[in-house]
């Protein structure tokens, strides 16, 4: 590759980078970060009332060093999750299933050949509440189709070996969402891709073109809303459960936190990422006890082939590959 080609391979891998950060939709930008800092203030502060009955200033200083703690932060895990963002969000910008094919792509296939087998798309009146029932109908099918996905990635053994990575975080940060190998990325991503595709097609054919979904800032605003509102807290150490009756609608930070717990009665546990209906309809919803105390990560035997970026990357392809050189079942039980 000549000079000027690194170069600018270099430097849209790092805007790609900056834009984790800057981009108005993403999870990891100002205003999710700030929300959820606030909640989790809130939360801990919560805590250290009923704890000593009041907050002077010794509490407030607990409370910050508990919300920024430096065992959280600075744990080589953590340090692994940097590491892995960057790679994967920056030199490996190119792999994200979004550049390759969109829904809209995905849509508008669809919608031509439906539309060479004679049905049209209609064209009703603009209707507020049409657009907000097809946004509500693409937000339910983009969490089923990503709690299915993440279902499969702990139900198909190729899968989770590559998954693995994800699951071998020994302490939970906002990066922990984005610790994941690349071929899951693709996987998952081309699933939830497909699904939205399909929907919108359907949803184009069958009622019409109703000016498409509500968005802010280009996200669709249902997934805007549930990331602005603490989705942080999901790979987080601050403790923040639902309570029983909401915990079954909505998958709270709790019931995540126990999804990556290495304890047996937690294994494949809340796949959810939005409703916690989907896990109740499989058969895989946790309701978590108050403060369930838990370790991290996956079996002990195992962690030592993730302690570096280099097996986080490679390690997977060597036990999939003996997978198949073994040729051992696609599917396997649920529970590791």
């Amino acid at each position: 590759m000549a000079p000027d080609g690194v170069l600018g391979y270099l430097a849209h891998g790092l805007a790609e980078f900056l834009a984790l950060f800057l981009r108005g939709s993403s999870f990891l930008s100002a205003g999710p970060l700030a929300v959820a800092l606030a909640i989790a203030l809130a939360v801990l502060i919560a805590r250290e009332k009923r704890r000593a009955g009041r907050i002077g200033g010794s509490g407030l200083r607990r409370v910050l060093a508990e919300l920024f703690a430096r065992r959280i932060f600075l744990h080589p895990s953590a340090k692994r999750d940097y590491a892995v963002l960057a790679i994967n969000h920056g030199f490996l910008f190119f792999l994200t299933a979004s550049a390759l094919v969109t829904p809209v792509v995905v849509a508008e296939f669809l919608t031509e050949a439906a539309a060479r087998e004679g049905y049209a798309i209609a064209a009703p009146e603009p209707d507020l509440a049409l657009r907000v029932a097809f946004t509500v109908v693409l937000l339910l099918v983009w969490d089923f189709a990503a709690t299915f996905a993440h279902f499969l990635n702990h139900k198909v053994p190729i899968l989770w070996e590559f998954h693995k990575v994800h699951h071998s975080a020994e302490v939970l940060t906002p990066a922990t969402a984005l610790r994941r190998h690349p071929v899951e990325a693709l996987t998952g991503g081309f699933m939830t891709i497909f699904a939205l595709g399909l929907a919108t097609a359907l949803w184009l054919v069958a009622i019409g073109d109703c000016g498409g979904i509500y968005t802010v800032f280009g996200m669709s605003a249902g997934l805007f809303a549930w990331r602005l509102l603490g989705y942080n807290l999901r790979h987080s150490h601050v403790w923040l459960s639902y309570g029983p009756f909401w915990n079954r609608v909505l998958i709270s930070p709790a019931q995540h936190q126990i999804h990556h717990s290495v304890e047996p009665r937690h294994h494949d546990r809340n796949f959810g990422h939005i409703f916690a209906f989907w896990d109740a309809m499989f058969r895989t919803l946790y309701l978590p006890a108050p403060d369930e105390r838990f370790t991290l990560g996956i079996a002990p035997s195992e962690m030592r082939d993730y302690r570096s970026i280099p097996k986080l990357y490679l390690v997977p392809f060597v036990k999939a590959a003996a997978l198949i050189w073994r040729r051992e079942g696609v599917l396997r039980p649920l529970g590791r």
